[in-house]
């Protein structure tokens, strides 16, 4: 049943077959949610343990990578675990208290408060929210991956 359930959720993006993904539908996914730097600066750190703590406080086990890899190489390894979305905690964070959050399968971004964080990714999660819902209330971002 194991090797099953990992070989459906198995895949590989069209455009670069070295991005392997793991498709766990979120409430099933060992790790919900990613929160992600965009530096290593004191100040984005903060920001990165708050969020983080925020996420673990609502029972949403969280997965917070601060090394000095790429963002883009970052959001390969944690779409290779299978985690859902992914918050991204910029330099725009400290001044105007929002962030980017991801979602693996479409790598669509929009730009929220940090305060609705830890509740549209439990909404997620448990089927209370879909990602057009977020896309039509939040502004979505532009951005080119890595």
């Amino acid at each position: 049943i194991l090797y099953s359930l990992l070989e459906h959720c198995f895949y590989q993006r069209d455009a670069d077959e070295q991005r392997c993904v793991m498709k766990f539908k979120p409430a099933v996914a060992p790790h919900k949610c990613a929160v992600l730097p965009i530096s290593s600066g004191a100040e984005v750190n903060a920001l990165v343990d708050e969020i983080a703590a925020e996420l673990m406080g609502c029972d949403m086990s969280t997965r917070v990578d601060k090394s000095t890899a790429a963002l883009g190489r970052r959001y390969a390894r944690v779409d290779e675990i299978g985690v859902p979305f992914a918050v991204t905690v910029d330099f725009d964070s400290l001044t105007d208290g929002s962030v980017t959050l991801r979602e693996r399968d479409s790598m669509a971004q929009i730009r929220l408060p940090k305060s609705d964080v830890a509740r549209i990714v439990f909404d997620f999660v448990h089927g209370r929210f879909t990602w057009e819902e977020a896309i039509a209330k939040y502004p979505v971002v532009q951005v080119k991956e890595d």
